[in-house]
């Protein structure tokens, strides 16, 4: 059986040799071709938006060779698969390439180990990058934790003083009643007793973003946090926007109030900068909130900047992708915020608005949705008597869960989802399937759509497994097929309540 399509990128300008090359990686891998044969044609697919899954390259070309063309790979920071194949091998020119950092080097007529070394390479590139996504995310929780306790601190020095000078300006302000004070002495003590009503709140506002509980979830009310995180913003607003509200009758959502601070304060001072400078009464920034339906809230923030390029909905999401001048912002803000909502069970988006400007909006589930939807029973009392399948290369993973749900389910674990697919053929059928992500060979989504090709009724029964490392790939094919998805380390609660919530297949299935 195929296996999942490879992008290849073969750098080759001898048709014979290419062919051959395809023949040999086809016998293991699907793969989608692209070839070059010159440095312009090279540079020119690396820069063209395609995500490379490996690079193929012969030593001796025409124009240049298999080591300029890894300088290029590496001059653009790509961490591809890099191999290189030569007719015949000069043990110098080898260990150049090794020590360079090419992945591995063989001989066009000794391809019997290209199909392993791919694979090896390609599990070895996924666990790179899924351990980039953990060292990104302890690098920011750090910095956040730290600017946390930094702005607490500060935030309870500034109250000792300000309490007593509130305390004080009333005071005054009450002994001058029947006093004869000039009316711009009144209004002097009066303005200095709103300037301090107006840092009390910034100091409330401040202190909800650096709780130390941030990561509790519960019911939250979602116009406090919009309008603490309006006020920090403001000073990104004024000179650039009119600002409107436009809040619905909502109930509170499940979140994190310091959570939720973090991304609409990042949402709007975006719209902000989306919108030059002194054209206030051209340029709106508007807050929507409205219920969506019995279990959801959305919440939407409108600009009237110049929009985002509906290429670049899903891009606008990714690490460090930016499309901000070189010195703004890091190209981190809207990747924080989608993780941030996705793992309080919301979603996050961007749509073109009629007319001008974008429509962010964050889809947030209610707290008694929440409630209701949290499992309470234990995991015998749930799944007992199910039929299931692990699919995860992980094999230790697999082991474990088929350890918790052994005693009460019929378990098969697998390390492949081709082999899964085989037993499917057989005539075997389950209650739940659940599958990783990511996996070496075929996918997740790829076995899902190999599945659901196969038998549509078994593929809605997969649970997706996932480490974190989601790709814009895999994150669009969520969002497009609403798969359930459940995190890594496993919460065996929530696992036990999406296994009951399946369906039992009829009798004689």
């Amino acid at each position: 059986m195929k296996v999942a399509p490879l992008r290849l990128l073969l750098i080759e300008d001898d048709e014979e040799d290419a062919a051959l090359l395809l023949d040999e990686l086809q016998r293991g891998f699907s793969v989608n071709p692209t070839r070059v044969e010159t440095p312009e044609e090279l540079a020119s697919a690396l820069s063209g938006g395609t995500t490379w899954d490996l690079v193929i390259a012969d030593y001796l070309l025409p124009l240049f060779n298999g080591l300029e063309a890894f300088a290029q790979v590496q001059q653009r920071g790509l961490d591809v698969p890099f191999f290189i194949v030569s007719g015949k091998i000069d043990e110098e020119v080898a260990v150049a390439a090794m020590k360079s950092g090419v992945h591995d080097f063989l001989l066009k007529d000794r391809l019997g180990r290209l199909i392993p070394a791919v694979a090896r390479e390609l599990r070895e590139a996924a666990l790179r990058a899924e351990r980039r996504g953990i060292q990104e995310q302890l690098l920011l929780s750090d910095r956040l934790a730290s600017l946390g306790l930094l702005a607490a601190s500060v935030a309870h020095e500034i109250n000792n003083p300000l309490a007593s000078l509130m305390m004080d300006l009333e005071f005054a302000l009450s002994s001058i009643r029947g006093e004869t004070i000039p009316d711009e002495g009144v209004q002097a003590l009066r303005d200095s007793r709103d300037c301090a009503v107006r840092i009390r709140d910034i100091i409330r506002d401040i202190k909800l973003f650096s709780r130390s509980d941030e990561h509790r979830l519960g019911p939250t009310d979602l116009h406090r946090v919009l309008d603490s995180s309006l006020r920090m913003a403001w000073n990104h607003v004024f000179h650039r926007a009119r600002l409107s509200k436009d809040y619905g009758d909502i109930p509170p959502v499940h979140g994190s109030e310091a959570r939720l601070g973090q991304v609409f304060l990042n949402l709007i001072i975006n719209a902000a900068q989306a919108i030059p400078d002194g054209r206030v009464h051209e340029n709106e920034i508007r807050v929507v909130t409205r219920r969506e339906s019995a279990e959801s809230v959305r919440v939407e923030i409108h600009d009237t900047g110049p929009g985002v390029p509906v290429e670049l909905h899903e891009r606008i999401f990714e690490p460090f992708f930016t499309t901000k001048p070189v010195g703004v912002g890091t190209g981190l803000g809207l990747s924080i915020c989608r993780r941030l909502i996705v793992e309080m069970g919301g979603s996050v988006g961007v749509e073109n608005h009629e007319g001008r400007g974008s429509v962010f909006w964050v889809r947030l589930r209610t707290a008694e949705a929440a409630v209701s939807a949290a499992p309470g029973e234990s995991v015998e009392q749930l799944a007992r008597g199910l039929n299931v399948l692990i699919i995860d290369d992980e094999v230790p993973v697999a082991r474990a869960i088929k350890r918790l749900l052994g005693e009460q389910c019929e378990v098969t674990a697998l390390a492949r989802a081709q082999e899964a697919l085989r037993l499917i053929t057989s005539g075997r059928r389950f209650d739940a399937i659940l599958c990783d992500m990511l996996m070496p060979e075929m996918s997740g989504p790829q076995f899902h759509e190999a599945l659901g090709q196969l038998d549509p009724e078994q593929a809605q029964r997969i649970t997706f497994m996932s480490g974190g490392a989601f790709s814009e790939e895999a994150r669009s094919f969520l969002d497009r097929t609403q798969a359930s998805c459940i995190e890594k380390p496993i919460d065996m609660q929530r696992l036990a309540h999406l296994l009951d919530s399946v369906p039992r297949k009829a009798p004689g299935n």
